[in-house]
């Protein structure tokens, strides 16, 4: 065999074995490509929106309305108040310039004592057998050395033909009334669960409620009632005067 020829047949046997390798690499499956791992300014990047996210700040206008809303509306507070109608079957004189001494019949046989700052404004005689309104859940205090366990309420105003005067009356019960009957806003329920003891806090925003609005009492601008009527004042006492 000539040279030429020998050559020729390696040449062919090495493309043959060229063309099979090239068959292999299609047949055969590719490596598995590297999973891509995030750069440190991605991961940097992340925890700057997680940061801003955990940040921002939250939505308190619930929790607020929740805590507005614990608060006491006035006629919820009012039913705590235990106003009834009394009878004052005792004034006595005492070493004092403002008070009586007085004893008040509230119904179902209880009676109690009464310190009532009304000697420079009202008689005794007058008030004597009058009916009046009291509040008796306040907690007793101890006026010119005697205990008082209730008050009598009345309204409060300037008295134009004295200087510096204040013309003062108590509450006016509808005709028919008697010992013990309740006091209540119109429009609400009588209170039937009163507490021991009101808090002074709830009595202080109640007072702030309290005005004469045509000769009625009222708290809030709703007249204060009995089962028979409106609580009253004479004509004497103006409009705006304040009641206590």
């Amino acid at each position: 065999m000539s040279t030429v020829t020998e050559l020729d047949l390696a040449i062919q046997q090495v493309d043959s074995l060229l063309s099979q390798l090239q068959v292999d690499s299609k047949v055969r499956p590719s490596a598995q490509e590297p999973k891509a791992v995030p750069s440190k300014d991605a991961k940097n990047a992340g925890k700057k929106a997680a940061g801003a996210a955990s940040t921002q700040p939250k939505d308190t206008s619930s929790a607020a309305s929740a805590a507005a809303g614990s608060q006491p509306a006035i006629h919820e507070l009012f039913a705590k108040a235990q106003l009834q109608v009394a009878r004052v079957t005792s004034v006595e004189e005492i070493d004092s310039v403002k008070l009586y001494k007085c004893k008040v019949d509230i119904g179902s046989g209880v009676t109690k004592q009464v310190m009532a700052g009304l000697k420079q404004h009202m008689a005794k005689e007058k008030l004597l057998q009058s009916l009046v309104v009291v509040i008796t859940n306040l907690k007793a205090a101890k006026l010119a050395g005697e205990m008082s366990e209730a008050m009598i309420l009345a309204a409060q105003a300037p008295d134009p033909s004295i200087t510096q005067g204040e013309i003062v009356q108590v509450l006016q019960v509808p005709e028919g009334s008697e010992p013990g009957d309740g006091i209540f806003m119109e429009g609400q329920a009588l209170g039937t669960a009163f507490p021991k003891t009101l808090k002074s806090d709830f009595w202080k925003k109640i007072v702030a409620e309290l005005q004469v609005r045509d000769h009625i009492a009222c708290c809030a601008k709703q007249k204060l009632v009995t089962a028979k009527g409106p609580v009253h004042l004479p004509s004497a006492i103006p409009d705006g005067a304040g009641i206590h």
